[in-house]
């Protein structure tokens, strides 16, 4: 059986296509930002008044509003523009990390990023309105690129012009744009953008990976392979470990894991994908063995 026809593959399950059964982390975010904007819309913006994060929305205790600003969204190219991001963006995290850590990276970034926000208009007096996924899909940027900061990322300028760059060099455009718009927002220059926002979702996109994120060098996708038990961080120590007759990864495998952590799956040679394939089958032999035993 070829390695790209396992159930662990595939998007969904046995369920009918296209039905909520099958979707995955990313089209639920998308489907719930989605139709917060067109109730939002509908109601000419009633809706989201009692959503967004402000300091006085906090003062009240609508302790609510650190969640749902982040789903919600005033302006069309601001939506459509965080969902796209959200599309490309979080379908390849969700492929490197699963969707638990995927929806942490985006809830907890957004959190973070509301929680900077709030503490600058503190700071400058201000209690202007914070709305937008912004904070949490950068975060989802930031776990990206310090996870693959060489994969190759194909997005369109002003929605028209096709252009190719990598996680990191897209990460760092974000940021340097970021850093003018706070000067300008300093400056009295400009407004209307949550700049530190922005800052503490992608501040915490990459704390997560680098220091909270189970780091066993497992491999992108494969998180979703059964291969994760024979590096899982939760298994007992070494003296604890029963004695193997025979390594069961070999260190082939090890290197062909380790390109993909840093290079995506994409750049293997045929020879290494079938290095894969076999491994895999091994291993799913072996497991199917031990539940036969049982």
């Amino acid at each position: 059986m070829s390695i790209y026809s396992r159930d662990y593959m595939r998007d969904g399950s046995s369920q009918r296509p296209g039905s909520p059964g099958t979707w995955n982390i990313v089209t639920w975010l998308l489907v719930i930002n989605t139709a917060v904007f067109l109730v939002n819309l509908i109601s000419v913006g009633k809706f989201g008044a009692y959503l967004g994060l402000t300091v006085d929305s906090l003062k009240s205790f609508w302790l609510w509003t650190p969640i749902t600003y982040q789903f919600t969204h005033f302006g069309l190219f601001h939506f459509a523009g965080n969902m796209l991001g959200l599309f490309f963006i979080g379908r390849l995290l969700l492929g490197i990390i699963g969707p638990e850590r995927l929806l942490r990276v985006y809830l907890l970034g957004g959190l973070s990023g509301g929680f900077l926000e709030i503490l600058f208009h503190l700071a400058i007096g201000s209690g202007g309105l914070v709305i937008g996924a912004s904070g949490a899909v950068l975060s989802i940027l930031a776990a990206a690129a310090t996870l693959l900061p060489h994969q190759r990322f194909q997005l369109l300028l002003f929605f028209i012009i096709p252009i190719s760059m990598t996680l990191r060099t897209l990460l760092w455009l974000s940021i340097g744009f970021n850093v003018v718009t706070l000067i300008m927002v300093l400056t009295n220059q400009g407004g209307g953008i949550a700049v530190m926002a922005h800052f503490g979702g992608m501040l915490f996109g990459w704390l997560y990976i680098k220091y909270w994120y189970d780091s066993a060098r497992v491999g992108s996708l494969f998180k979703r392979f059964p291969i994760r038990i024979l590096r899982d961080s939760s298994s007992p120590p070494r003296e604890q470990r029963p004695k193997k007759k025979k390594a069961f990864v070999s260190n082939d495998v090890d290197a062909v894991l380790d390109k993909i952590n840093e290079k995506g799956f994409q750049s293997l040679s045929e020879d290494e994908k079938k290095l894969l394939e076999k491994s895999s089958d091994r291993l799913s032999k072996k497991i199917g063995d031990r539940k036969d035993k049982q």
